[in-house]
């Protein structure tokens, strides 16, 4: 990094400084007054001018230092800001999160006072973004099977090599924390390893931009490092800590990733009801129609039984206790997949209207679909978490201790440790167990903390009934039993390449795509590439 040149930008003034309330006023105006979350879609990309009013209003360094010219917010108060953003836009909450999260926080963590002075002022006033690289394409959440490799120079420097795949801002950032296997000068592994770097350095290369389904405006591109050289002040932390500093990083991401799950489901909830008041049926009213009321006050119960379990680990953390990496699971698990299925109960809802694409549910359905699958998707997180506890149930007994759960929860908490001890034999069997041990786990924690606030007001006493009764239905269905004897991985296969017999070769020959290239004769080249071409053009002259 060029720490002299970062420096002139000193003299410049830092953004102002908002309370929390103003931030969400601010949110709320822009949003009613100057944004249009269609354009965004349709233009896949974030406006640069809306880059700068952000970081204006404070939202790109968050829990940045006011030192450092950051709005320095409790985990309370962001979990707010990303609730907000949640509801008005997915493009423009993950965009927020992950300059936040997955970029600012592994400098707050691991960088050196040097660069955090250089590097955090300049991403708090929104005149650079950053973002994390760590997943690959060959590897996902099973990041110990990194591939990408940073080898230790005499000098004292760096040298990354490899690629990374699936990167939020990958193409926008001009700082990317990149994860890599480190290796000494015999080419000994020394440990994943983070290093921060300046995508300006040579060797940088941004790959093609991924066509997602939904959240058109943050695309996700590939990344290539082709010797890229860093300076010893590129580490972030110690040599080989690195899965240290993206853990605590994507921990913290997962429940963001909740509070804005948290938001859309409001917004998709409260156009549904709506809805329902305008809308007549053959058998009245919509909104006195039994069934859905049911509907819809069961999908609001599993938004404020999230938002009660985001409030609670973000409370935890400001009051400076440790708060195990199965609370952050759960958020990831339940706040996603609850958060989504409320979306699609609105889209229901709301029938026809909730399936043009042109209103909020629609693009909501598109864009949060992702969430189930976004740092780590739902089952694979799930069989950590049961596998983890299948392997030490001291640690589910842990969780218990932390709250204050009435006796007919404990009962339905032994019943999970019960089932967490009966594991299976076989390979295939253990993966299920551990799936269902992870996804009661959670509903577990999810029922302790909305039973402690059912006093609260009406609708936290039926959030509170509606949890405890999930995880009843779900012990109920776990001791009869799956399924064991699954059809092999080969019969399996066999089965569904006789699809074909039905649908035939349907793989698309598609048309080439666009040719963005120069043209090879209005390209710089060298002599023998010359000679080349002019070989290829007599050739053509035949």
């Amino acid at each position: 990094m060029d720490t002299q040149a970062l420096s002139q930008d000193a003299a410049l003034d830092w953004p102002g400084t908002s309370s929390t309330t103003e931030i969400l006023q601010f949110l709320r105006e822009y949003a009613r007054n100057f944004l249009n979350s269609r354009l965004l879609d349709e233009r896949r990309s974030v406006p640069p001018g809306m880059v700068s009013d952000f970081a204006g209003a404070g939202l790109l360094g968050l829990q940045v230092s006011r030192r450092h010219g950051g709005q320095d917010l409790s985990h309370v108060d962001m979990n707010r800001v990303f609730t907000q953003l949640g509801a008005i836009d997915a493009n423009l909450a993950v965009f927020c999160a992950v300059h936040n999260t997955l970029g600012i926080s592994p400098i707050l963590l691991s960088a050196t006072e040097e660069v955090q002075d250089f590097v955090l002022p300049r991403l708090a006033k929104g005149q650079a973004l950053t973002t994390s690289a760590i997943s690959e394409p060959g590897m996902g959440s099973h990041v110990r099977g990194m591939t990408t490799e940073a080898s230790r120079n005499a000098d004292g420097s760096y040298t990354l090599d490899g690629a990374k795949k699936w990167i939020s801002l990958g193409g926008d950032a001009r700082y990317v924390n990149v994860f890599a296997q480190l290796r000494d000068e015999r080419r000994r592994p020394v440990g994943i390893t983070g290093f921060l770097v300046d995508t300006r350095t040579p060797g940088f290369e941004i790959g093609p931009e991924m066509l997602t389904l939904g959240l058109r405006a943050v695309p996700q591109y590939d990344l290539h490092f082709d010797n890229v050289r860093v300076p010893p002040s590129a580490l972030l932390g110690a040599e080989g800590d690195g899965l240290a500093t993206a853990k605590a990083a994507f921990m913290g991401g997962r429940v963001v990733l909740a509070a804005m799950s948290v938001g859309a489901a409001m917004r998709s909830l409260e156009l549904a009801q709506r809805f329902t008041k305008g809308r007549e049926v053959a058998t009245g009213s919509l909104a006195e129609n039994g069934r859905i009321r049911e509907t819809l006050a069961e999908a609001g119960a599993g938004v404020q039984a999230v938002e009660t379990l985001v409030s609670r680990i973000a409370t935890w953390l400001d009051a400076g206790r440790d708060v195990p990496d199965a609370w952050y699971f759960c958020a990831k698990i339940l706040g996603c997949e609850l958060g989504w299925s409320a979306i699609d109960t609105a889209l229901q809802v709301l029938a026809a209207r909730g399936f043009l694409d042109t209103n909020t549910v629609g693009q909501h359905f598109r864009d949060y679909r992702l969430f189930r699958i976004f740092e780590g998707s739902t089952e694979a997180i799930a069989v950590y978490l049961g596998t983890m506890l299948v392997r030490n149930p001291a640690e589910f007994t842990k969780l218990v201790n932390q709250t204050q759960p009435t006796a007919q929860v404990l009962d339905l908490i032994d019943q999970v440790a019960e089932i967490g001890a009966d594991r299976p034999g076989d390979a295939a069997g253990r993966h299920i167990h551990a799936a269902l041990v992870g996804e009661l786990s959670c509903w577990a924690l999810l029922t302790m903390v909305t039973s402690e606030v059912a006093h609260r007001s009406a609708m936290h006493a039926y959030t509170a009934s509606w949890t405890e009764h999930q995880l009843q239905q779900r012990l109920y269905r776990a001791r009869l039993g799956s399924h064991r004897h699954l059809p092999t991985a080969a019969e399996f296969a066999d089965h569904v390449a006789g699809y074909a017999d039905t649908i035939g070769d349907v793989d698309q020959r598609r048309w080439p795509g666009e040719e963005w290239r120069a043209d090879p004769l209005l390209r710089s080249r060298g002599v023998a590439e010359r000679r080349s071409a002019g070989n290829d053009l007599r050739c053509d002259r035949g």
